[in-house]
């Protein structure tokens, strides 16, 4: 397929704002810029970017974290977008696998993803990825204090 999966850098950020923006989360470059900055700085958060004759075609982003439930960590898929041009060629199970073994050799053996209720193919993707559906998340928006 000709597809390569490298570390995402500070160098990636427009195209990644480009593929945050194809989820529906309209992204600058200065703002994505600013968050990989510290999203890369964080040892319990990875990105990898999917790169087609150079150009960034994908991304997944995950994040570690300790369960409260048993003993051991999770990992968390953040996020995962393929260009709208590059979808269904395996490019996202791809980064997912990649993203999977990632966490696996940090000690992870639980995976969580959060999907928006709207996605009914991500929900498709993930299931046939092994993933089951076994709960809701619920979000609250509050204003910074002044």
């Amino acid at each position: 397929m000709g597809i390569d999966v490298r570390d995402a850098t500070i160098a990636d950020s427009e195209q990644v704002a480009r593929l945050v923006t194809v989820l529906g989360y309209a992204t600058s470059t200065a703002q994505m810029g600013k968050r990989l900055e510290s999203i890369l700085a964080d040892d319990d958060y990875a990105t990898l970017v999917a790169l087609d004759s150079g150009q960034i075609v994908g991304f997944i982003g995950t994040r570690i974290g300790s369960l409260y439930e048993s003993d051991g960590r999770y990992g968390q898929i953040m996020a995962l977008a393929v260009a709208t041009d590059h979808q269904r060629r395996g490019i996202g199970r791809m980064l997912l696998h990649a993203a999977e073994s990632a966490l696996m050799a940090r000690g992870v053996l639980v995976f969580v993803v959060t999907s928006g209720q709207q996605r009914s193919d991500a929900h498709a993707f993930y299931e046939k990825s092994g993933y089951t559906f076994t709960g809701r998340r619920y979000k609250k928006s509050v204003r910074a204090p002044l």
